[in-house]
């Protein structure tokens, strides 16, 4: 008997109140206990939105959800009571914001704030919290955790920062970990041991991760599967080995040929013309119809269908995939 999803998200939407069309649209994918999901697209494209309506702290109003469900361990996290919700937040799922400056409590001490999150939802004394909070910074690879304790969130430097909100997030050994752009404020070096460090502690724990990320080489160095989004919409997903290798949506090449390369090269980068459409006046085509080389008139007016792209789980939402035939024809 195969084992249910871990988390199976079916067509989320998002809107924000006064417009036509949602901000997130139909939103749908699955991820299993150990995996690592990443959702990639440029800024603006939903992928924050997405996790924020996962964790149940989307701004409402203006923001809220118009469809879709999204259950995890039985629960649909879209529609819980909010006291259930805290349950779940912090003790079963996890999260890594993007900025810890600005997550962080700047009035309480580091070690205060990790064993406030256990005895959230446990009840472990105050001084074993302390003790989960010391054990878990030595598994961050904090130097001198035993004197990081006392310190508060501005006095270490941001590797640091994510560090102590990766314990956090990890402290009650989560079924699943959302991370958003959890390494975008940091160095190439610092970046390196943070990813590391995730992946170590994923492989220890099982823990299931949705990476939100903008930067491929992220992609291609921690996710087992990728959703690529644009404009709120999910428009490649599958394994990252047959995303990398072949992909099919025009917006997906655009993002790989965009990215410098290895090779010493002096090729121009190339690049995507036009503008993502903004949020108030989304296309009712494919919303990427007004960049897309290969567009007619059947995609700026009706919405792609999702179809298989080759032998594996790679699907992707294109009238004209495979682009293969595209490209022979032209």
């Amino acid at each position: 008997m195969t084992e249910a999803p871990l988390l199976d998200v079916a067509g989320l939407s998002i809107r924000i109140d006064g417009t036509a069309r949602d901000l997130v649209s139909d939103l749908s994918f699955t991820l299993n206990k150990g995996e690592t999901l990443c959702i990639v697209g440029e800024s603006g494209c939903g992928k924050s939105l997405t996790a924020l309506a996962l964790m149940g702290l989307l701004a409402t109003p203006p923001l809220r959800v118009t469809g879709g469900t999204a259950r995890f361990r039985g629960d649909d996290l879209l529609t819980l009571p909010p006291a259930q919700m805290r349950k779940l937040r912090g003790d079963r799922i996890g999260m890594i914001f993007q900025e810890p400056m600005t997550s962080l409590n700047p009035a309480l001490k580091i070690g205060d704030q990790i064993a406030e999150a256990v005895r959230r939802h446990t009840e472990l004394s105050e001084a074993d919290a302390r003790a989960h909070a010391l054990e878990m910074l030595r598994r961050v690879r904090i130097p001198a955790p035993e004197t990081r304790l006392d310190v508060y969130p501005h006095n270490l430097s941001g590797g640091m920062r994510q560090r102590v909100m990766i314990a956090i997030a990890l402290a009650n050994t989560p079924d699943l970990v959302l991370a958003d752009e959890p390494t975008t404020a940091l160095d190439v070096t610092i970046q390196a041991q943070v990813l590391e460090l995730m992946r170590n502690l994923q492989r220890d724990t099982g823990t299931a991760m949705i990476l939100i990320t903008h930067d491929l080489g992220v992609v291609a160095e921690m996710a087992d599967h990728v959703a690529v989004m644009y404009a709120g919409q999910m428009v490649e997903t599958g394994p990252v080995a047959a995303i990398f290798d072949d992909p099919q949506h025009p917006y997906t090449i655009g993002l790989m040929s965009s990215m410098p390369g290895l090779d010493g090269g002096s090729d121009r980068l190339v690049t995507i013309p036009g503008v993502v459409p903004p949020a108030r006046d989304m296309p009712g085509g494919c919303r990427f119809a007004a960049r897309c080389p290969f567009a007619d008139a059947q995609c700026a007016q009706v919405p792609p269908t999702t179809s298989a792209a080759g032998n594996t789980s790679h699907r992707v939402a294109c009238w004209k995939a495979p682009l293969e035939q595209q490209e022979d024809a032209a």
